[in-house]
């Protein structure tokens, strides 16, 4: 058995992000992206929590997105930030005659059906490159990362995680109306 030695921490001693390396670029592979759920828990949120207290609870956790799952934790759709902006809230508010406090994650989430998914064979020989031009094509900023002879949801890959790492905007226009979006 190898001997390892205990240290105490340093005053200067930091706890590091990914933000602080700039160790990615277009080059890099496109794995180095994805949050994978077999080495990180995913985010979730059940459909029925309040959309304003989800937006608070992920602006405090510094997240993008949450994956809504339903009673039995089972996954139904993705909650991302852009679709708990004032915007989005407004539309749906209009479209189901509800007030805002009644909004949940349900009504605000992307459907399981509507959300894009990207083959993890495939990503495993793509580049940062290849993923941003395909996220501009579609006008995605989200994607799923699918192993389809498993049928495991993996991960997800978020532009906002890549404009992070890549310390440059990644603008994506979306395809969609946000009336269209939450009819989706």
């Amino acid at each position: 058995m190898k001997a390892l030695n205990i240290y105490k921490l340093d005053p200067v001693d930091h706890l590091v992000q990914p933000r602080e390396f700039e160790d990615l670029t277009e080059h890099s592979p496109a794995l180095d992206l994805m949050t994978d759920f077999r080495a990180h828990q995913p985010h979730t949120v059940e459909s029925s929590v309040s959309a304003v207290g989800v937006a608070r609870l992920m602006a405090m956790e510094g997240v993008s997105w949450k994956l809504v799952v339903d009673s039995q934790q089972e996954f139904i759709g993705l909650l991302t930030a852009e679709r708990l902006s004032e915007q989005y809230i407004l539309v749906a508010q209009t479209l189901q005659g509800v007030e805002r406090g009644d909004l949940t994650a349900g009504d605000l989430m992307l459907p399981r059906a509507s959300i894009p998914a990207l083959d993890l064979e495939a990503l495993t020989s793509a580049t940062v490159g290849d993923l941003v031009q395909v996220l501009r094509e579609t006008g995605e900023t989200h994607c799923l990362v699918l192993d389809r002879d498993q049928h495991h949801i993996r991960g997800v890959i978020a532009v906002d995680d890549i404009a992070e790492r890549l310390h440059r905007e990644v603008p994506i226009v979306p395809k969609r109306s946000i009336a269209r979006a939450l009819s989706s």
